[in-house]
């Protein structure tokens, strides 16, 4: 519990910063930083916690959300609400900042992660006031990291053993919290 207080924390601390330097900016300068401003700080806080694993496993739900993201923006052909070019789908800030809150929800849960799925949130909204995107952008890009953190991170204490057994076959077992 103290090592999520703390993960909290410091992400608090570095989302506060980084959004009241981005503000100055304007909206979506404040969009474009805390879209990466998450997954960086969140590699951070899992890097002091000593996580490596947990920080592997984020920096392979950024990298495919991201990857997928660009694969989709230059083969669906959407135009962006303001006309400027047709690589709206999905939303990239969004799948950025999305794949960070996703990471935490599955390796820390809930009550670590719902912060930064505010703040993801509000990513995806300085996009559509901007009118780089549209909300079922952003959707997809939320579910799209959702959906990738769910493939590739294992919750903090599970475990996984494989016994040998009597007859000669193989236990294997899986043990996470609820």
């Amino acid at each position: 519990m103290l090592a999520a207080t703390r993960l909290t924390v410091a992400l608090g601390l570095a989302v506060a910063l980084t959004a009241a330097h981005a503000a100055k900016d304007g909206e979506r300068r404040a969009g474009d930083v805390l879209s990466l401003a998450l997954p960086v700080g969140v590699l951070a806080a899992e890097a002091w916690r000593g996580d490596g694993e947990g920080a592997w496993q984020l920096v392979q739900t950024f990298a495919l959300s991201a990857g997928i993201t660009e694969v989709l923006k230059k083969n669906t052909g959407v135009t962006r609400p303001d006309g400027s070019d047709d690589k709206s789908f999905p939303s990239g800030h969004a799948a950025r900042a999305f794949s960070a809150a996703a990471y935490v929800h599955q390796r820390h849960g809930w009550d670590t992660a719902w912060p930064l799925y505010a703040v993801a949130t509000y990513v995806g909204h300085t996009r559509v006031q901007t009118r780089r995107h549209r909300w079922s952008e952003v959707a997809v890009a939320a579910g799209l990291s959702y959906g990738i953190a769910r493939w590739r991170v294992t919750p903090v204490g599970t475990t996984v053993a494989v016994s040998p057994q009597s007859d000669g076959g193989l236990m294997l077992s899986l043990h996470m919290p609820l």
